[in-house]
């Protein structure tokens, strides 16, 4: 008996010491850092199919999630007779016993029990509030071009994502306007005689190596506006930087060396400027004649002009909001086959104007923007919408870090303390 109670007093304790848990971090944290990634690249797309549909778009954010996870195990001694066996005065065992006849030891649903409780908290909140459209709508200016450029995303791509319309004005002529709102315009301009459109403007931009540069300057005895009529200086040690466009004859040779030398003698055609005079100009990049101080007076205005011998040549920047629009105009293009309009001008021999945007200089995945409905395939993001299911292919690299600009170019333009870095739309039908 006693043998038997010591045997069950040392499994008791065994069981007890192997029921500890120990709850590893990396597993949890993978799985929820995957699930935000999954969660952002779905509420972009989802705004993205929106905007093809002339909904509005719609943001709202996961501002913190808090996994959890609870593991409560109880052991305990089963029933077990201690002592002699009760019996009464004839012998026979007593009634009602403690215990069942013939057993020494009974378990319970009381001995051993395991109870495990997962949870995800997480706090969404609307992210429609002043701060955040005041830097959602405003145009992109040159610095975070500049940002983009020299995280090596192709310009080509950044033109056209970021331009919203071109004008270029030449000696002694009127201004002419390219502006890319398909299918009623395709920027192609009636009154320039060399009937150029957005797309040549946008492949004289890539083949010429416009580009930006900034420029820091120790800004102590700069003076600075301090109201109407007034100014101020910086105080001593504090410094400046200044952005501009430029044109790099480097990058223009690395660009015209990933296209047919056709497409860049088209281009150069289309020029009022010959490159070469372009790289002998104060706007060379590294000029030593561009100083930046000498208009600090002067207000920037939100468009990004460029001037040089009586031709100046001005780019009219889009909002991040505008470039959601824009990838939203050509899904809609491109699923629903619309053509040009009854209003689109499209010069002779300018018919390639109204073929969906193909970047020359990028050979891996030259389409822009690539969206598939009712996919079979592996899908890099997936969402649905009212005519179904939407799909980003894995071949579309392209599209992919389209995805990646547009989630790092949100968080540009807003507050920090209005946007997330993980952004979940939802949709309410």
């Amino acid at each position: 008996m006693w043998f038997r109670i010591l045997l069950l007093t040392v499994a008791s304790a065994g069981a007890l010491t192997a029921c500890a848990i120990v709850d590893p971090v990396d597993n949890r944290y993978d799985i929820v850092g995957r699930s935000l990634a999954k969660g952002r690249n779905e509420a972009i797309f989802l705004n993205l199919v929106r905007a093809s549909h002339d909904y509005p778009l719609a943001f709202t954010t996961i501002a913190n999630v808090t996994p959890g996870m609870t593991n409560t195990t109880s052991l305990a001694l089963p029933s077990f007779m201690v002592g002699p066996h009760i019996t009464n005065y004839a012998g026979a065992a007593a009634t009602a016993p403690l215990l069942t006849p013939g057993r020494d030891v009974i378990f319970g649903n009381t001995t051993a029990g395991n109870t495990t409780a997962v949870t995800t908290n997480f706090n969404v909140s609307t992210q429609e509030t002043s701060t955040f459209y005041q830097g959602f709508l405003r145009p992109i200016d040159l610095q975070t071009l500049d940002y983009f450029i020299r995280q090596g995303y192709p310009r080509e791509l950044l033109f056209w994502l970021f331009t919203d319309s071109f004008s270029v004005t030449l000696p002694g002529g009127n201004p002419l306007g390219y502006h890319f709102n398909p299918p009623d315009d395709y920027g192609c301009s009636r009154t320039d005689k060399k009937h150029r459109c957005f797309v040549d403007w946008v492949h004289n931009a890539a083949f010429t190596g416009l580009t930006v540069e900034e420029k820091t300057v120790e800004a102590g005895n700069a003076p600075t506006k301090g109201g109407v009529g007034s100014t101020t200086a910086t105080p001593p040690g504090k410094s400046a930087t200044y952005a501009r466009f430029c044109f790099n004859p480097i990058l223009a040779q690395e660009a015209a060396n990933a296209v047919s030398p056709a497409l860049v003698q088209a281009a150069t055609r289309d020029l009022d400027i010959q490159p070469t005079v372009l790289y002998n100009s104060p706007l060379t990049c590294g000029s030593e004649t561009w100083d930046p101080v000498s208009d600090i007076g002067t207000a920037q205005p939100d468009i990004l002009p460029l001037a040089a011998d009586g031709f100046s040549f001005t780019i009219t920047p889009r909002s991040a909001y505008g470039v959601f629009e824009f990838l939203g105009t050509l899904m809609k293009l491109e699923q629903r086959h619309i053509g040009p309009s009854q209003y689109a001008f499209i010069p002779p021999g300018r018919e390639y104007a109204t073929r969906p945007p193909v970047l020359e200089t990028v050979h891996e995945d030259p389409n822009l923007i690539t969206v598939v409905q009712a996919l079979g395939g592996e899908c890099f993001v997936h969402t649905w919408f009212d005519d179904g299911e939407y799909c980003v292919p894995e071949q579309a690299t392209t599209t992919k870090r389209i995805f990646s600009l547009l989630a790092q170019l949100i968080a540009i333009q807003t507050s920090t303390t209005d946007l997330s870095i993980t952004p979940i739309v939802r949709v309410t039908q």
